[in-house]
């Protein structure tokens, strides 16, 4: 209840005033009958038209005002309701902002999808249900027995005979229908995790043909949903056709007994039509709570789904930081004897025993073939994920001693696949910092060789982008990225095999642009190309999760197999990737045919 607390305390005139007015209505649902039998009863049979009048005038004004009771109640029940559900969506979404990412593949996106929607709207439906019916249920069941009663006590009887069993009928229901809600619940989650999927890999899926399969597969998937959802439903089926059952039964008994007293003049036709009414509104009264019940069984699974996002551990904080006000000020780096498991009941290191030191301002390149390490490595310098042993240092601080937000403030992460948002390229630029001026824009632009291209839209940085920056190309994707790190100025910025999509010109360029304008920021670049990193102050060679060297170009190509493996694997102009007929090509050579390829292209500029 803690998660709705909040919301109830603002919006308690709608919790109070929902209820209130529908009780006003369900007065008027027993006064209504008892009027309607006086004008049957009296009137009609003496043929006393004012006194039909006069009753008939009450039972109008009771109808009104029964009117207004409902249209209140129910706008009380349905703002309340969804300001609550609004709240409780937010909080969750908040929630999962503090996330990281072990969390995220805990739950999977489609189910986190799942619970941040369709859960709170289980969830509000049951809210708006319960306001309206709380109260109004419970007065019109007894407000109805007790008129009941008040007419004809043995007649009453037989009601209350009926009732336990309809009670007993419907909890058996209720209660076999409960667990089936939950399963319902976690099939949507697959279903959405994967629609989530299929959709943002639909470049892939066609360009494979696997759209047959896809679908067959989403088939079996939605099936299985359906199955689940009947599970679910099909007992909830039986709920109206047993009431139906019980008024039809009980009416039967009410009308044989009745029958007889007006027959020998016990009773009046005015009173036995009363009765049936009360009688109807007794069960209708019952199905309802039923009703609530029901929609509070779905609500609860809901509520145990939310519960676990609210109270998931999230095991990346800075509840324990001892320097939180501190900022990240040079950008020196320093690994100590630090070891990584993804998962904490696997054996395997991701990294293993990883000690390293960074001077502030260098120039870092990262080599290694697929799945050595080299991204979960750097993902440790801004703390997205924490190490099982050692420590990992910034400024001479572990940076576990850092704010989350300061730490991450002061180091920019580009990734490969880094996402672009709907909205204009300036509105995704300013992500980096929410303030930058027009022209701050334009200088990051420029460094990431991003401006040129953004020039040739009609509308330039004003350019609305689809979601993910789909009409852009993949290498326009990662410049506007790298842009929109660098406005962050930081003092350490990662690239994650962010220029892989970029050709090897504009990649020089932008090293180029790196040196020169930005000599006291910290750069560590992740490439699977060697071109992008041999001018770096040192080169870190990673291998099945440990670092094989760290050197520079000439120095690794001397002495550092798995380094010049790479190498000659790039260099080699052989198609079946060998090692290249002139192996002894020095690292000059390779300079200078790059600064060729960075003259031809600015000469092509020129042009």
């Amino acid at each position: 209840m803690e998660k709705y607390k909040d919301s109830i305390k603002e919006y308690a005139y709608c919790f109070i005033l929902g209820p209130f007015f529908m009780i006003i209505e369900a007065c008027g649902e027993f006064i209504l009958p008892y009027l309607n039998a006086n004008i049957i009863d009296r009137g009609a049979a003496s043929g006393d038209i004012p006194f039909i009048l006069q009753n008939g005038l009450y039972m109008l004004l009771t109808a009104l005002i029964m009117l207004a009771g409902g249209v209140l109640g129910a706008y009380f029940a349905i703002k309340g309701s969804s300001h609550l559900a609004a709240d409780v969506r937010e909080k969750a979404f908040g929630r999962i902002q503090t996330f990281s990412f072990a969390n995220i593949d805990a739950f999977s996106t489609g189910s986190l999808i799942t619970r941040i929607t369709n859960d709170v709207t289980q969830i509000q439906n049951f809210v708006q249900t319960l306001l309206r019916g709380c109260f109004r249920s419970p007065v019109m069941l007894i407000g109805a027995v007790c008129m009941s009663f008040s007419l004809s006590p043995r007649l009453a009887a037989v009601i209350c005979a009926v009732i336990p069993f309809l009670a007993a009928a419907i909890a058996l229901i209720i209660h076999t229908a409960s667990p089936r809600y939950t399963r319902m619940q976690a099939s949507l989650d697959g279903l959405n995790n994967r629609i989530d999927e299929t959709i943002t890999n639909e470049r892939v899926i066609k360009s494979f043909v696997r759209e047959e399969y896809e679908k067959e597969k989403f088939s079996g998937i939605n099936d299985q949903l359906m199955e689940k959802s009947i599970s679910a439903l099909e007992l909830m089926i039986l709920l109206q056709p047993v009431s139906a059952l019980a008024v039809n039964v009980t009416t039967l008994a009410v009308v044989w007994i009745a029958g007889r007293q007006i027959m020998i003049g016990g009773m009046e036709i005015g009173t036995l039509t009363a009765f049936i009414t009360y009688l109807t509104q007794i069960l209708t009264a019952l199905n309802f709570l039923a009703n609530i019940v029901l929609q509070g069984t779905r609500a609860a699974a809901s509520d145990r789904r939310i519960t676990e996002i609210m109270e998931a551990r999230v095991d990346l904080t800075d509840e324990h930081a001892s320097r939180k006000d501190l900022k990240v000020e040079r950008g020196e780096i320093e690994f100590r004897h630090v070891f990584m498991r993804y998962f904490k009941k696997n054996k395997e290191q991701v990294l293993s025993d990883i000690s390293l030191h960074i001077p502030a301002g260098q120039f870092v390149g990262i080599v290694g073939s697929t799945g050595s390490g080299k991204s979960t490595m750097v993902s440790l310098i801004s703390r997205l994920y924490d190490p099982d042993q050692g420590q990992v240092l910034v400024d001479g601080v572990d940076v576990r001693e850092y704010s989350l937000y300061h730490l991450r403030e002061g180091a920019a992460v580009v990734l490969q696949k880094n996402t672009l948002f709907s909205g204009t390229i300036a509105e995704n630029l300013r992500w980096g910092r929410e303030d930058a001026a027009e022209e701050e824009l334009k200088a990051a632009c420029r460094i990431a060789c991003a401006d040129g291209f953004i020039q040739e839209f009609p509308d330039g940085y004003e350019t609305e982008l689809e979601q993910g920056g789909v009409n852009l190309s993949g290498g326009q994707r990662q410049r506007l990225c790298i842009a929109r790190a660098l406005l962050k100025q930081p003092k350490i910025l990662i690239l994650d095999d962010s220029t892989s999509a970029v050709d090897t010109a504009t990649d020089a360029k932008i090293r180029r642009a790196f040196r020169q304008d930005l000599p006291g920021m910290t750069k560590l670049i992740i490439a699977q190309r060697i071109s992008s990193v041999m001018e770096a102050d040192q080169i870190i060679v990673m291998e099945g999760g440990r670092i094989a060297d760290v050197g520079r170009h000439e120095e690794l190509l001397e002495r550092c197999v798995p380094y010049q493996e790479i190498y000659y694997s790039q260099v080699s102009e052989k198609e079946d990737g060998g090692r290249a007929a002139d192996s002894g090509r020095s690292a000059n050579d390779e300079k200078e045919a790059e600064a060729v390829s960075e003259k031809t292209m600015v000469a092509g500029g020129a042009k």
